[in-house]
């Protein structure tokens, strides 16, 4: 059990990380917009690309930021029949959530792939006037983001079923809740 705790913590290190770097990202992305629209106010003279840049950011943000935010359990869900639930209860409904979650996001890595190797193999690329933006890190951040995605609720079903078979919580290693 210990080596599961073990992984746990490195699972949600590295996703603290990736939420890391997705915050910085959304930083990048408001010091570009800032400094387009200084540049066509004063110059009068936009940066090519800004929307298509800003664009892609954005995907690669949310799909670095939607496992951390699952790690956190902040995940908007609706309560109307969790709360009425006793605590196996609320296991039960977990773990379901949790397995939906990994069919929904294996059917997005699985429609997302073969887009993927396409815009790899013809170098696709949005273009603004005389910039080409690369579609790859957006289309590749999908599949990434999704495969933590699918990781996190793997680790959720286990600590879910370990609670709900135990009794004991899987975070205070194995005290009872």
């Amino acid at each position: 059990m210990s080596v599961l705790r073990k992984l746990d913590r490195c699972l949600e290190r590295f996703l603290s990380i990736m939420d890391g770097i997705a915050a910085i990202s959304v930083f990048g992305i408001m010091i570009l917009i800032t400094a387009d629209v200084l540049s066509r106010l004063i110059l009068n003279k936009p940066f090519a690309g800004t929307a298509e840049i800003v664009s892609s950011i954005i995907i690669i943000v949310c799909f670095l930021e939607i496992p951390y935010v699952a790690v956190k359990g902040a995940h908007v869900r609706t309560t109307m029949l969790y709360d009425k639930v006793g605590v196996k209860g609320k296991h039960v409904i977990d773990i379901v959530a949790a397995l939906i979650g990994v069919l929904v996001y294996a059917f997005i890595i699985r429609a997302s792939w073969g887009n993927l190797l396409n815009a790899i193999s013809i170098h696709e690329a949005e273009i603004a006037g005389s910039v080409r933006i690369t579609t790859v890190p957006g289309r590749f951040s999908i599949i990434f983001g999704s495969a933590l995605m699918i990781l996190e609720f793997i680790n959720q079903i286990i600590k879910y079923t370990y609670e709900l078979v135990t009794g004991k919580s899987f975070a205070e290693g194995g005290k009872a809740e």
